[in-house]
């Protein structure tokens, strides 16, 4: 069934995560290609401790994110303050809203972010 395959599919299939039956199958290819089996099996450790790695770093960061957003959530802000930025800035609420909050309810200072990350985007 290989044979018949062209190259790129099987590359494809090489990229993805090997799991069950693939996984038993990449041992076995591994035993016919001699010694070095040592050598991929200490690769493999390393990948997995940087991966491990990776996954608390990125479950840091989703917490660090979720306390900013319990933070924001509790600022208080004013409606007529919202209401100023959409009609100013061209902004949705939810946007207008964000932004006030992350200047802690400040009508000017979040209309003085906005006026400027307006000039350094360029609009699509």
């Amino acid at each position: 069934a290989m044979a018949d395959r062209d190259e790129d599919e099987v590359e494809e299939e090489e990229e993805v995560v090997r799991k069950g039956d693939d996984a038993k199958a990449h041992k076995e290819l591994n035993k016919l290609g001699g010694g070095d089996e040592q050598v991929r099996e200490v690769d493999t450790a390393k990948a997995e401790g940087a991966l491990s790695q990776l996954a608390s770093q990125e479950q840091a960061e989703m917490e660090a994110k979720l306390a900013r957003e319990r933070e924001l959530a509790k600022v208080k802000i004013d409606k007529a303050d919202v209401d100023l930025i959409i009609a100013e800035m061209e902004v949705d609420e939810v946007r207008a809203e964000r932004v006030l909050r992350e200047h802690n309810g400040e009508a000017i200072a979040a209309l003085r972010f906005l006026v400027h990350e307006d000039t350094q985007i360029v609009r699509k």
